[in-house]
């Protein structure tokens, strides 16, 4: 049963991702059936026997939901008053709710739950070890299939998403995304996993060599020298064609983990000779395809950070100034998840022919939705699964569980600095593949 789970899992990811990275609703639907159904499937079969003995968090993710619901149950109006006195904000004299929107906190309360679903899928997938390995490799080969699908569209001009002919970003590399910068997303979260993996392999070799006097002879003949070249190439692609994204955040998040993924490898047994090398060989070939299809469109990519606009104080600073001002007004319980663009039209003052829809950083804009309770409360349980898979990763002594680990941690890293200013976590395929890592740093002993 538990493969079923996987093999379900899997699939969802791949629709989601290929599908406009999830922000065509009705593929995303798609997604949302397989998991929501696996999820009534497997807690229907719990109540009958129990399926497995791990232990679930409940906490965090019972109380996310019981906030996002209380934002779209109607309040008696007779309290209107006390409310007031509070500090929190109602929709209107008619609902009472809490939510601006109580349509669109819904159609996310749905979202929340699918994610969630999915976070006790994967922790099911792993109780078999050749469940999680599986995972981890979907994870790459996804991010690998992105990685050279966008190279495809940047080197050749053929801006299409399979069908689909491209109306912006035409000179990026984009993937199956419409927005390079989610694009991006994708790469930096799958990324971490496939150097994690090449450094295992590497200090498989590097035991292996030791073990024998002709180290030449044994390092070629080692059966983990294909699959480590292998997945090094992979990664130099990833990390080209991130590059190739022209997506600022994107190329310093991927930077970002790969710091913390080499920093915290010198912590442990691996030898600083074969990190060193690791890190020379993908980094020179990624400055080989930089500097042979050509560097200037990126460079001049960050010849422009902070004058991304034309006019004087159009830019992410004016929004986020804004999007205070939104949370000063409901600090408390929030506007209502997935409400930015209906209740950032109390604030706007910046962008006023344009309908703004995210805050361009989901720190403020999970906040203005949430509160700042609800705010805390979902970023603090993502630091904790981030501080939990840095202490199994510093205790374990299984190699392959060590790389996972690296690589939740490179994952959830690189996202976290990303939405410093951007909103990966609000595109339904990086929220489900960041749920997913969360999952994979979560699972097993701390």
């Amino acid at each position: 049963m538990l493969r079923i789970a996987e093999v379900g899992l899997s699939i969802a990811i791949w629709i989601a991702v290929l599908a406009f990275g999830g922000t065509s609703p009705p593929f995303f639907l798609v997604t949302e059936v397989i998991i929501l159904g696996l999820g009534v499937f497997f807690l229907s079969a719990s109540l009958r026997a129990p399926l497995t003995d791990i232990r679930l968090p409940l906490a965090a993710p019972v109380a996310l939901i019981v906030l996002v619901v209380a934002q779209i149950l109607p309040l008696p109006a007779f309290l209107a008053p006390l409310y007031a006195s509070l500090h929190i904000a109602l929709a209107g004299d008619i609902r009472h709710t809490l939510s601006v929107a109580p349509y669109q906190t819904v159609s996310h309360l749905l979202l929340l739950v699918t994610f969630l679903t999915a976070f006790y899928l994967v922790l099911m997938a792993c109780k078999d070890r050749g469940g999680k390995r599986r995972l981890v490799y979907t994870l790459v080969a996804l991010g690998a299939f992105e990685a050279f699908y966008g190279l495809v569209q940047y080197l050749t001009g053929w801006q299409q998403i399979f069908a689909y002919v491209k109306k912006y970003y035409l000179e990026e590399a984009t993937g199956t995304y419409i927005n390079r910068n989610h694009f991006a997303g994708l790469l930096e979260m799958t990324l971490p996993f496939t150097v994690a993996l090449a450094l295992r392999l590497a200090g498989n070799l590097r035991r292996a060599a030791e073990r024998s006097e002709a180290k030449a002879r044994q390092l070629l003949s080692a059966r983990e020298l294909l699959p480590f070249v292998f997945l090094l190439f992979l990664a130099v692609a990833m990390f080209t064609a991130l590059i190739f994204s022209r997506s600022r955040m994107g190329i310093i998040s991927a930077l970002a983990s790969l710091m913390a993924i080499f920093a915290l490898a010198g912590s442990s047994s691996s030898s600083k000779r074969t990190r060193a090398s690791i890190a020379a060989v993908f980094f020179l070939g990624v400055v080989g395809m930089f500097l042979w299809v050509g560097s200037d469109p990126v460079v001049m990519r960050f010849e422009t950070l902070g004058h991304e606009y034309n006019e004087t104080g159009q830019n992410r600073i004016a929004i986020w100034r804004d999007t205070l001002a939104l949370i000063r007004q409901h600090p408390l319980l929030g506007t209502g998840l997935g409400t930015f663009s209906v209740a950032y039209t109390s604030v706007q003052s910046t962008f006023l022919n344009l309908l703004v829809d995210h805050a361009h950083c989901d720190y403020l804009e999970v906040v203005s939705d949430l509160g700042l309770p609800g705010g805390i409360l979902l970023f603090a349980s993502i630091f904790w699964i981030l501080a939990r898979a840095v202490r199994r990763y510093r205790r374990t002594e299984d190699h392959f569980e060590a790389a996972v680990c690296l690589g939740c941690i490179g994952s959830i890293a690189a996202i976290l600095v990303h939405s410093l200013a951007d909103f990966n976590l609000y595109i339904p395929a990086n929220a489900l593949v960041f749920t997913v890592a969360l999952a994979l740093g979560w699972v097993g002993e701390p």
